[in-house]
């Protein structure tokens, strides 16, 4: 047997739409979707629907007006119940001028601290407080901050005397390395290089400081010193002769005795002899005989004659 399957065209013939389809289903879901996120509240309306598992929504701080003398003058500001007085501070300064920590706030006949908050002092919406100038805290800060830029100034004069010691450094180790290797230097550039130092210390020591800058500047003294230590030992063994010049003056030295020796034997005294022959004569004695002993200082004859 055979089976036949029948397809019904859609009115008008042709293929069916299958574009049509697609667009209704995609409809029916977001149809579907909004039913989701909404509900029916019990009053009848309908209003989106709340997530059981999300947060609570935050309360909202309310801004409040304070009410703020400052001499005969009121400033209105407004500021978050939840502030400090220092914020309070901050935005007073910018109103009158004044340095926030040279302020004193004063509410209810009470100074209040920069860290205690508004609302756990009590204060409300159009609240009056009173802004004083604080004549301590503001010398105090002077002169804090005339100590700090005295510092900031003694740090930048060490590091410049630094910078120049860093020079010189390079120097006495350039000459250090010379001398150790058994060579001579040119003394002017020792001496030369002592007294740059030296003038270093002396500006080290007009350096008036503090605190780390005072550490600073001790390090740098005794680092000066330490270099012109090493230039005076240079100094010595730049001066020193060599070690081969005196075993030569030593030999020079040496056969000076013998000279002196010789000398001496030269001059020991001499001792002549004369022997005289004798002739027959009446006046000449027949024989005789002369010794004569000489000597260089003084020179003295003796001659024994013997009679017959």
């Amino acid at each position: 047997m055979y089976s036949s399957t029948i397809r019904r065209s859609p009115p008008g013939g042709g293929m069916p739409a299958r574009s049509s389809v697609g667009a209704t289903g995609a409809a029916v879901a977001a149809a579907e979707e909004k039913d989701a996120e909404l509900e029916v509240t019990p009053g009848g309306m309908v209003v989106q629907k709340r997530d059981p598992d999300a947060a609570p929504p935050a309360a909202v701080v309310p801004t409040i007006r304070l009410k703020v003398k400052h001499g005969s003058a009121y400033h209105e500001i407004y500021i978050s119940s939840q502030a400090t007085f220092g914020d309070l501070k901050k935005m007073v300064a910018e109103r009158v001028g004044m340095h926030p920590l040279d302020q004193r706030i004063i509410y209810k006949d009470k100074e209040r601290d920069s860290a205690a908050f508004l609302d756990t002092a009590g204060v409300k919406d159009r609240s009056k407080l009173v802004v004083e100038e604080d004549a301590t805290a503001k010398a105090k800060r002077l002169l804090e901050i005339r100590k700090n830029h005295k510092m900031e100034k003694a740090a930048k004069a060490i590091a410049a005397i630094a910078r120049d010691v860093d020079k010189l450094a390079s120097k006495v180790s350039a000459l250090e390395t010379i001398v150790n290797k058994g060579g001579r230097v040119v003394e002017e550039d020792v001496i030369r290089l002592i007294e740059l130092l030296m003038n270093e210390l002396i500006k080290l020591d007009s350096v008036v400081a503090d605190g780390d800058a005072k550490q600073q500047r001790r390090n740098q003294v005794n680092r000066v010193q330490a270099y012109v230590e090493t230039l005076d030992r240079i100094k010595i063994k730049n001066s020193a002769p060599k070690g081969n010049a005196q075993p030569k003056q030593q030999q020079n030295r040496e056969p000076k005795p013998q000279r002196r020796v010789q000398f001496q034997q030269q001059q020991q005294p001499v001792v002549v002899t004369t022997n005289w022959e004798t002739f027959d004569s009446l006046l000449i004695p027949s024989t005789s005989t002369a010794t004569i002993t000489v000597a260089p200082p003084a020179t003295t004859t003796r001659l024994d004659w013997e009679l017959f």
